[in-house]
């Protein structure tokens, strides 16, 4: 049986003291705080989404040519490690992520050079791991997550104790896609790498685990996968999975059956088969004795 992915839950975390961790960073504040980019730190596990170097490199270009949006500050909050108070980026790490590229690689047009980010601080209280999620998923609100991505978090807040309505009502989402999403969830981990690697669409994964279930489905769509791949496309389609095997008998196939029928009914040894069997053969005819041949039989 293919395996699923264990999901690792994320140690607890243990709020600092904002106004310590600015003053320790060497940072200062007018509307917002600012911080030296090298004083900022980056946990992974604090953000929704997997980093993409491709959009990393696309903004670390445009900072070197126009410099940092501030009105695009990060979302951050403080950390205790160790006794210190760190600054922890969760959202806008593609930002942050590229102000590091552009200014370990120069090259800024004039006046562009970073030198601090903008950063809006959340208060310790309001600061658990429940809420990173939320306000992570609802914060990349203008590109959604992927279902799978999504079914993670769900997972996660489950396990953090959130119930389905709490759920639904904070990422303004139906119970039913709770229920999609988990079902993509509990797939195989080889279906899931067709979807994170776009070869496989996750409403048709969804679809697919829904009507055959997660092993089946993953045979299905990784013999769709190899098909699509031998006729030069890279993505599997509901065409490329092709239509289930109707129950009916084709015109031709029909008419072979008739004429096979026919030459046992004109078959000299005819007459000395089983009765059922010239009974099963005469009912058959019967309703189609015009279209027979008019060459002799019984």
């Amino acid at each position: 049986m293919a395996k699923t992915g264990p999901l690792v839950l994320d140690a607890m975390i243990v709020t600092g003291n904002t106004k310590a961790a600015i003053k320790a960073a060497g940072g200062g504040s007018s509307d917002l705080w600012t911080v030296p980019p090298d004083q900022i730190h980056y946990d992974p596990r604090d953000n929704v989404r997997p980093l993409d170097h491709d959009r990393v490199r696309h903004l670390a270009e445009l900072m070197k040519a126009n410099g940092y949006d501030r009105k695009k500050p990060l979302g951050c909050f403080v950390r205790k490690v160790g006794g210190e108070n760190r600054i922890f980026v969760y959202e806008g790490q593609h930002r942050y992520h590229a102000a590091l590229l552009a200014i370990k690689e120069g090259g800024f047009a004039k006046d562009k050079e970073i030198d601090r980010l903008p950063c809006v601080i959340d208060e310790a209280k309001s600061v658990n791991r429940a809420n990173l999620i939320y306000a992570g998923i609802t914060n990349n609100d203008g590109e959604k997550l992927t279902p799978l991505q999504l079914a993670e978090k769900v997972i996660e807040l489950r396990e953090l104790g959130e119930t389905n309505g709490t759920i639904c009502k904070r990422l303004n989402i139906t119970d039913q896609t709770i229920r999609d999403v988990l079902l993509l969830a509990t797939a195989p981990s080889a279906l899931h790498k067709l979807v994170r690697d776009k070869v496989v669409s996750s409403t048709l994964a969804i679809d697919e685990i829904r009507t055959h279930g997660g092993e089946k489905a993953l045979e299905r769509l990784q013999n769709a996968a190899q098909q699509a791949k031998a006729g030069g496309k890279a993505k599997v389609t509901k065409k490329t999975l092709g239509k289930p095997v109707a129950h009916k008998i084709s015109h031709v196939q029909a008419k072979q059956l008739l004429q096979a029928l026919q030459a046992v009914l004109h078959d000299p040894a005819f007459g000395q088969l089983k009765r059922p069997t010239i009974a099963g053969v005469h009912t058959a005819l019967l309703p189609v004795k015009d279209l027979l041949d008019t060459k002799g039989g019984s």
